[in-house]
């Protein structure tokens, strides 16, 4: 391991440890607070609270530490940890709704919130609960927001970008749920709305924002964060299909099951020799073992894979020449740096 990453897996392990420690002495408050309205109330705070503290890499609150210490934000991360518990509540809260239209029953090595709603709840009211839970994260993530002790005009440039990244990603879930990404550019369209959106662009943009960075600054990063973000999605995108199931969490051919169009599996659909096998599986979750590995195969062997894996390369390229034009602290660039090989560099 080089110095510098070194220096940056010491900053990753701050600021996780940080945001961790803020964000249990948090939800703990507000699950007592709960408690007093009745166990009803209490039990959905509590779900939210049990889902936040289940792990996570706490990328997006990494993400907004390090924009705001590339804009010499004054104070250092214990400054914006604050910001960085708004994140993972927001994640929290879509992870919520996520896995109540998807119908999952596990999140983070542990059951999702839905199922813990499902195990207090009879019937119908286990989904309405469902939906209130993420509600609740969600408002929870705005009261984390404004408890920022820092200038009130930043602050507020801040609240505007984490509003318009939480209506970015509900639109590109609508566009996911609808199935209506047709080509490699409709793919790359969601995802921008979807995930680059709240995971990359949000969290570096708000980051510079309660730093008082300058419009200049602002639009570097943001030509930083938004192909990097699409380039983080299509690393997810390539795990759901060729992943494993122990090392990563997401099995061979899990996209392919769930019916999703991601990006390899809607460059395939487009080639004879994969087509058709994709029909067999794709949406089917109870495909047969030898169907599904015959059409992962012929998802590489017609090359959707190796051009899916191009255009993560170029993406990435992109964002590092829009980060070398911007004027930053070289110690915050160089953090901002190396994420993006932590956003991209996952492998299956």
């Amino acid at each position: 391991m080089t110095r510098a990453d070194a220096s940056f897996e010491h900053f990753l392990t701050r600021v996780r440890t940080q945001i961790d420690a803020r964000l249990g002495v948090w939800l703990d408050a507000r699950v007592a607070e709960a408690r007093v309205r009745g166990a009803q109330v209490e039990a959905v705070a509590d779900g939210v609270r049990q889902l936040a503290l289940r792990g996570g890499k706490r990328m997006r609150a990494v993400l907004l530490a390090a924009a705001y210490e590339a804009c010499g934000g004054e104070g250092g991360t214990e400054a914006v940890t604050a910001a960085g518990v708004s994140m993972e509540l927001l994640q929290t809260y879509l992870l919520v709704h996520d896995d109540w239209m998807d119908g999952d029953a596990t999140r983070r090595g542990g059951p999702s919130v839905p199922e813990m709603m499902r195990g207090r709840f009879a019937g119908s009211r286990a989904d309405a609960m469902s939906v209130l839970a993420g509600d609740l994260a969600a408002a929870w993530a705005q009261k984390a927001l404004l408890e920022i002790r820092l200038p009130a005009d930043r602050v507020v440039l801040a609240a505007r970008e984490f509003a318009a990244m939480q209506e970015e990603v509900i639109h590109g879930q609508v566009l996911d749920v609808a199935g209506a990404a047709r080509d490699a550019r409709e793919v790359e369209a969601m995802h921008a709305l979807k995930t680059a959106s709240y995971s990359v662009r949000g969290p570096v943009v708000m980051g510079a924002r309660l730093a008082g960075a300058s419009e200049l600054q602002v639009v570097a990063l943001t030509a930083f964060a938004k192909p990097l973000g699409v380039a983080f999605q299509l690393r997810d995108d390539v795990l759901g299909v060729f992943g494993d199931a122990g090392a990563m969490g997401k099995p061979a051919g899990g996209d392919l099951l769930a019916g999703k169009r991601t990006a390899p599996i809607v460059d395939a659909m487009g080639e004879a020799c994969a087509g058709e096998l994709l029909a067999r599986v794709h949406g089917r979750p109870h495909a047969a073992g030898e169907d599904v590995r015959a059409a992962v195969a012929s998802i590489e062997a017609c090359g959707a894979r190796a051009r899916v894996e191009e255009r993560i390369g170029a993406l990435v390229a992109e964002s590092f020449v829009a980060l070398d034009a911007a004027t930053l602290i070289p110690s915050g660039r160089a953090l901002l740096s190396h994420a993006v090989g932590a956003l991209t560099e996952r492998f299956a």
